[in-house]
């Protein structure tokens, strides 16, 4: 939490010139997304890709061309199979673009799933938006069918997939996994520690080791290595710094250790990531940013 402000670290989401929510074309790349939380819903389709999702303290392995709706405010992580050539799509609705069609996602839950038609209703809508995508390089037009398919399927989910015995996730544990995330985003770059951590939140080490567990379904050191693996995988792909740099910008003591808990993370070097023809590029979302709880901006 921001001791001057009283307010929480989460990730920002900015729309496009093209498109009024974040739409995000699988086929551009896909990377780990480490446990985070936005004020916005979500829902992805990796179309022929297998994923690991973590939602609600849950891991899921999930089979390609499976839906997955996130609610707004859940913290979660994704992890999709490397791919050499992913289909799918992504869409995030940030609150303020919900609350011009008075949608309240602070307070509308949705399931993960209606009933097999109107699964199979969504499923196609997405698969559209994704061939929609490949038609990007030939129609200078191809953004406008793609935001008519966006409010298909925000009508599919606000008509079918309102779920009203969800209830919003507001507890003390669920704000603690925030803060702590938030404190990791912001420091990820220097020497923290599960004892640093804990003096932050006023816990103990003790503790603070079995909430993460618990709660985020992960450990301390596990989470922060994830962090700095998945801001140097954005940094390869979407700057031009040296290797080097990239690991002491992103928290890692030496290019060795980079190296090595790269490969073990990703099954290739940074190097031979680097050399990929198609890496995510996360050249959508401003993450993990500092501000008030506020979604959009």
């Amino acid at each position: 939490m921001d001791d001057s402000r009283g307010v929480y670290n989460h990730e920002i989401v900015l729309p496009t010139k093209k498109y009024p929510i974040m739409l995000y074309f699988h086929a551009d790349g896909l990377g780990y997304v480490a446990h985070h939380w936005h004020r916005s819903l979500e829902i992805c389709d990796y179309i022929n890709t297998p994923c690991r999702l973590w939602y609600g303290g849950r891991v899921m392995d999930l089979m390609p061309d499976t839906p997955i709706i996130i609610n707004s405010g859940d913290i979660h992580s994704l992890t999709p199979q490397n791919h050499s050539d992913p289909r799918g799509v992504s869409l995030i609705f940030p609150y303020e673009f919900m609350s011009q069609y008075g949608i309240d996602i602070d307070r509308i839950r949705f399931a993960y799933t209606s009933n097999p038609a109107v699964d199979q209703r969504l499923r196609q809508s997405l698969h559209r938006l994704a061939d929609l995508g490949e038609r990007r390089g030939t129609d200078p037009y191809c953004h406008l069918l793609c935001n008519a398919e966006i409010f298909n399927v925000l009508h599919l989910l606000m008509t079918y997939y309102q779920d009203s015995h969800n209830t919003p996730l507001s507890n003390r544990h669920v704000e603690r996994s925030r803060e702590l995330l938030a404190y990791m985003n912001r420091h990820y770059q220097e020497n923290i520690t599960l004892q640093s951590a804990a003096e932050h939140l006023n816990l103990s080490v003790g503790y603070l080791c079995r909430f993460f567990r618990k709660y985020l379904g992960t450990t301390f050191k596990d989470h922060l290595t994830d962090l700095r693996l998945q801001r140097a995988q954005a940094a390869i792909s979407a700057t031009d710094q040296t290797l080097l740099d990239i690991a002491l910008d992103c928290g890692f003591p030496d290019y060795r250790t980079f190296v090595s808990t790269f490969r073990r993370k990703f099954q290739m070097t940074p190097r031979q990531y680097k050399q990929c023809p198609v890496r995510f590029v996360p050249d959508f979302t401003q993450d993990y940013a500092s501000g008030e709880d506020t979604g959009a901006v």
